[in-house]
């Protein structure tokens, strides 16, 4: 019985992390980088709702994290306890220094609409946001072997 809601809990963090993930990712930023007119603007919206995320990701994965240990130790399969662990530390990485730096430079530059892209100011902030791309999209796939080891063994 106490497996099954560990199960269960694992299952609802993962869902919860992966959906809200796809949905912030393919469905809300691309739509309010299309509507609003200010990249600017867009940047700060969709930069308030990733740390909304963030907050959820910290907290499924802690849950996942210790859900998958004691579901590690009765059944096996050290995986489901690793990975949400390196997602952990790859959502604190992102939050804590990729994000912060981008901050950082943003208020340096002011409106990003009226920044140059040949600025170098700029070109780190685009490098920046290329690495956080990249993070958010390996959270993504770090999942989905969680799916198949939950929804299939």
């Amino acid at each position: 019985m106490l497996l099954s809601i560990f199960s269960y809990l694992y299952s609802i963090c993962l869902s919860i992390f992966f959906g809200s993930s796809i949905f912030l990712g393919y469905i809300t930023a691309p739509y309010i980088f299309k509507t609003l007119n200010s990249r600017n603007e867009a940047g700060n919206m969709v930069g308030a709702l990733l740390n909304k995320f963030s907050m959820i990701g910290y907290i499924t994965q802690i849950l996942m994290a210790i859900a998958g240990y004691i579901l590690y130790l009765n059944r096996g399969g050290m995986i489901i306890f690793i990975i949400p662990l390196i997602i952990l530390i790859l959502l604190l990485f992102s939050e804590n220094l990729i994000s912060k730096k981008m901050n950082n430079l943003k208020k340096r530059m002011g409106s990003i609409d009226e920044v140059s892209k040949e600025d170098p100011k700029r070109k780190q902030f685009n490098s920046l946001h290329k690495w956080s791309v990249k993070l958010f999209l390996l959270n993504e796939l770090l999942c989905l072997p969680l799916f198949y080891i939950i929804l299939v063994k």
